[in-house]
């Protein structure tokens, strides 16, 4: 995106942020958020749908809402389901969410991966910006790259195997930028820019070109 800068009063459009939280209106009619903060199904409330500190100081993050994949969450903890609360037993949540905190704290984060590798337990690593893309699964994948200044980045997605998306590796423009091309493609006059500019109402940062 070309660096066009612009100043104004800070206030920007919010419709699509909110677009983005149509799940969680839809859902309200739905239970999931009739409790307090933190004790709903997705909001940390639920011991299968959240993350876990390890042995090492790490995390995990456990997703195992369906039946199955926590029947196999259980499995990979060493918990047998006919000792414990029903899963959908929310008064026995914090009880489960305890003895959840417990058994994960007791391996550590490589120690598990190895338990849940290969199965459906929905355990998966909660990783540092630096860990992220030498993950064996976006390793493999491919699932970033770096530009021309070698920052790294998230390849386009999806991915269509007869019309693969180019990304520019170019490094990102500079704020302001392209602010004189953008606005003569848009059909404003040398003049109209120069008042512009002078006026503060955009700002240009012409960058040189880098050798």
């Amino acid at each position: 995106m070309p660096g066009l800068s612009t100043k104004g009063d800070g206030q920007v459009p919010v419709e699509g942020a909110a677009f983005t939280g149509s799940f969680l209106w839809k859902s309200l009619r739905l239970g999931f958020w009739n409790r307090p903060r933190g004790e709903n199904l997705l909001d940390s409330g639920a011991p299968f749908y959240d993350t876990y500190k390890t042995l090492d100081g790490q995390y995990l993050a456990v997703g195992a809402m369906e039946a199955e994949f926590y029947d196999q969450l259980l499995k990979g903890l060493e918990l047998d389901a006919a000792e414990l609360p029903p899963q959908m037993s929310i008064s026995d949540w914090p009880e489960l969410k305890q003895l959840f905190t417990e058994r994960f704290a007791s391996k550590t984060q490589v120690d598990w991966l190895r338990i849940f590798d290969g199965t459906d337990a929905c355990v998966t690593p909660v990783l540092s910006f630096d860990q992220v893309s030498a993950h064996p699964h976006n390793r493999e994948r491919g699932s970033f790259m770096k530009n021309s200044s070698g920052e790294e980045f998230p390849r386009p997605a999806p991915v269509l195997s007869r019309t693969p998306a180019e990304p520019c590796l170019a490094s990102d423009p500079a704020v302001g930028e392209h602010t004189v091309e953008v606005l003569q493609d848009y059909g404003y006059t040398s003049t109209e820019i120069d008042k512009m500019l002078a006026s503060g109402v955009v700002e240009c940062n012409a960058v040189k070109a880098k050798l």
